[in-house]
C-alpha cells in the first residue's frame, strides 16, 4: 500500500509577515481596494518569528507532510543579491520537519515576488523564464538533499488572471492577450524547473498546483447555458492539463480571447495538484462584449462560496483522465462555525477516498490552512485556519474544534488503511 500523505498547507507570504515584496509595495501604494480591511504590510502571523511553535502543532496534528511555499522575495531582495541569512533559516525549518517524519512539500512560487521583478523582467518578458530559473537554481543547490517533492507553480492561470487580466493583483495589466503570453512563458519555466530538479534529484516528483471550479449550468435544457459552461470549463480547468498532453497552449473565449502558442512540455509533470473549493453556476448573458456569466447561487461561507464536497470527485474524476497521479494540494473554508468546518471536512475527505475505493490513484490530502492568515483579497477578516491566530494579543495560537477532528479524522482512515492492508496481505 502506498503512503498516502495527510497534511496542511500554507504559503509564506500569508503567514511569514514583515516581507518586502511586490504586494507590499502596492499596500503601501494604495493600490488595493478592501473596503476598509487592513492591509498586510505587518507581522503576517508572525510565522517568521514563530515557526517553531507553528511546526509543534504539526506534530500535535500528527500530519506526515507538509505544504509551503519560500518567499522569493526573501531570498533576492536585489537582482543579484541572495540572503544567506533567509536561507539558513529556511533550511533550519526543512531539517525539523525532517527530524519529525514530516514530509516537505515545496511550492517555488505562490503569487509573490521581488519588488525588482516586474521592472526588470516581468512573466510577459522572455527574460522571466531565465531570471526564475536563476532563483530556483540557488534553492535548489541548497536544498536538493532535502526535499523530494516539488511543486513549481501555484495556481498560475489565477494569477495571470488576477495580474494580467483583471488588474487586481502586481503589475496590473488588463489585457488578455498580454495574460496568456505571461500564462505560457510560467508553463514554459515549469518545463525547465522541472529539466532542472530532475537532472539534480532522479527521484524527486514535480507538480503544479492548479485551481479547480466546478462550472454548473444554469438552465439544462437551454444550450446557450451549455455552451458557456462548456467553454469556461475547457478554458479554466482543461487547458493546462490540455498543453501537457498536446504540446499547444489554447484559449477560445469568443468574442474575449483567442491564442495560441506552442511550448514544449512533452507531458513533463509527475503529479496535478488540486486546488478545490467550490462550484459556480454559467449562464448566457445578452452581451456583444461578453456573453460569459457566473455566479455563486448558494453563498455559505464567510467568503461568500459554495459548499459542494461532490464537486472534489468530479475534479479528480476529471483529471484523473490525463493519467498521472493526484494530490489534493488545498482545500479549505473560511467560516467562523466550527461545525460547519467539520462537515466540509468529513464530507470532502468522504469523496476523496470514493475516488480511491475506485481505483484512482490519489496520493494526498493538505487542508488550507493550518493557521488564519492574509487572504489576496480578503486581507486577514477571512479565516481559514485549523488554529485561530490573536492577531491582537501577541499572535497567540489557539487549536480550533476542527484542528483535534481532522486529527482524528486522520487516524480513523489511516487505521482503514492498515485494515486494509492486513485484508489483503
Amino acid at each position: 500500500m502506498r503512503k498516502f500523505f495527510w497534511g496542511v498547507a500554507t504559503s509564506s507570504f500569508q503567514i511569514e509577515g514583515n516581507i518586502e515584496n511586490d504586494f507590499t509595495k502596492w499596500e503601501l501604494e494604495g493600490k488595493f481596494n478592501r473596503n476598509g480591511l487592513n492591509p498586510v504590510y505587518d507581522n503576517g502571523a508572525n510565522h517568521w518569528l514563530m515557526w517553531e511553535q507553528d511546526f509543534e502543532l504539526l506534530k500535535l496534528l500528527e500530519v506526515n507532510a507538509y505544504r509551503f511555499s519560500i518567499e522569493w522575495a526573501r531570498i533576492q531582495p536585489e537582482p543579484k543579491t541572495f540572503s544567506e541569512k533567509a536561507i539558513d533559516q529556511y533550511e533550519r525549518m526543512i531539517d525539523t520537519l525532517l527530524e519529525n517524519s514530516i514530509e516537505p512539500f515545496l511550492t517555488l512560487h505562490h503569487f509573490t515576488h521581488p519588488v525588482w521583478f516586474h521592472d526588470k523582467s516581468p512573466w510577459h518578458s522572455d527574460e522571466s523564464i531565465e531570471v526564475f530559473l536563476e532563483f530556483v537554481n540557488k534553492i535548489l543547490n541548497r536544498f536538493r538533499d532535502r526535499i523530494k517533492y516539488w511543486i513549481s507553480f501555484n495556481e498560475p492561470l489565477v494569477w495571470t488572471m488576477a495580474a494580467y487580466g483583471e488588474g487586481n493583483f502586481p503589475p496590473g495589466y488588463k489585457d488578455l492577450n498580454i495574460m496568456m503570453i505571461a500564462l505560457a512563458n510560467i508553463l514554459e519555466a515549469h518545463s525547465k524547473v522541472y529539466d532542472l530538479i530532475k537532472s539534480s534529484i532522479s527521484n524527486s516528483t514535480i507538480g503544479i498546483a492548479n485551481n479547480f471550479i466546478v462550472f454548473k449550468k444554469e438552465r439544462d435544457w437551454f444550450l446557450l447555458d451549455r455552451a458557456v459552461r462548456n467553454k469556461i470549463h475547457k478554458f479554466y480547468n482543461l487547458m493546462i492539463p490540455d498543453a501537457f498532453i498536446t504540446n499547444k497552449l489554447i484559449a477560445s473565449i469568443p468574442p474575449l480571447l483567442k491564442f495560441e502558442k506552442e511550448i514544449k512540455l512533452d507531458n513533463k509533470i509527475d503529479f496535478w495538484g488540486i486546488n478545490y473549493y467550490y462550484r459556480l453556476f454559467t449562464k448566457f448573458k445578452l452581451s456583444l462584449t461578453n456573453p460569459f456569466y457566473f455566479y455563486t447561487k448558494h453563498p455559505e461561507t464567510d467568503t461568500g462560496w459554495e459548499i459542494y464536497p461532490k464537486g472534489l470527485y468530479k475534479i479528480i474524476k476529471k483529471l484523473s483522465k490525463y493519467g498521472k497521479p493526484l494530490i489534493i494540494t488545498e482545500n479549505g473554508i473560511a467560516i467562523n462555525n466550527e461545525e460547519i468546518r467539520k462537515k466540509f471536512l468529513k464530507k470532502h475527505l468522504k469523496y476523496l477516498f470514493k475516488a480511491i475505493n475506485k481505483g484512482i490513484d490519489v496520493r494526498g490530502y493538505f487542508y488550507w490552512s493550518l493557521l488564519d492568515n492574509y487572504e489576496w483579497l480578503f486581507g486577514k477578516s477571512k479565516r481559514f485556519g485549523l488554529v485561530f491566530v490573536d492577531y491582537e494579543k501577541d499572535f497567540n495560537r489557539i487549536p480550533k474544534e476542527s484542528f483535534y477532528f481532522y486529527k482524528n479524522l486522520i487516524e480513523t482512515y489511516n487505521k482503514k488503511f492498515n485494515e486494509q492492508i492486513l485484508t489483503e496481505s
